[in-house]
């Protein structure tokens, strides 16, 4: 019963971790390179508010299951895609927190030093002095920066999920 919980746990949360990653990648990047630096930034902010708020736990719930699973008795091979699973889900974690955490909150400081105008469909522009030419190259190049880590955190965590379903599948037999 408990192997089945914590096998639920780990699908469930890898599952949902690939899905939002993925849908950001193929959905919101794009829509971010679209933008002018004065759009992206506040929508960028907006949206890691939203996320922040449910990933980090999905993540600590996620490995933990994983983790506990690892000492159930189970197939060498169902206990090394798991472990390998793991690995994933904790190379998530930190690409997460050493690398686009830190880039979002120099973007929030960014957006929470200048004055918001007129909402719109966007979200909010931001006003105040424009970024010159070079400062705006640098801003751009953090949101590639940014949008580059993502695509290495989607694909590890997709592999992290298809590590999981294969060990469901070896497991069933």
């Amino acid at each position: 019963m408990w192997s089945s919980l914590l096998t639920f746990l780990g699908l469930l949360g890898t599952g949902i971790q690939a899905g939002a990653l993925l849908m950001v990648l193929y959905g919101v990047c794009p829509t971010f390179r679209q933008l002018s630096v004065q759009e992206w930034m506040p929508l960028h902010v907006s949206l890691d508010r939203s996320v922040e708020r449910y990933m980090p736990a999905i993540n600590l719930t996620t490995g933990a299951s994983t983790l506990l699973l690892l000492f159930t008795a189970q197939d060498p091979a169902v206990r090394l895609l798991r472990g390998l699973a793991l690995a994933c889900n904790i190379a998530l974690a930190l690409m997460s927190e050493l690398v686009n955490v830190r880039i979002n909150k120099a973007i929030a400081r960014r957006v929470a030093a200048q004055v918001p105008a007129a909402p719109t469909a966007v979200g909010v522009v931001l006003t105040g002095p424009r970024p010159d030419e070079a400062e705006e190259r640098q801003l751009i190049a953090v949101r590639e920066r940014w949008i580059h880590w993502h695509q290495w955190r989607t694909l590890d965590i997709v592999l992290g999920f298809a590590l999981l379903v294969v060990a469901v599948l070896v497991e069933s037999g």
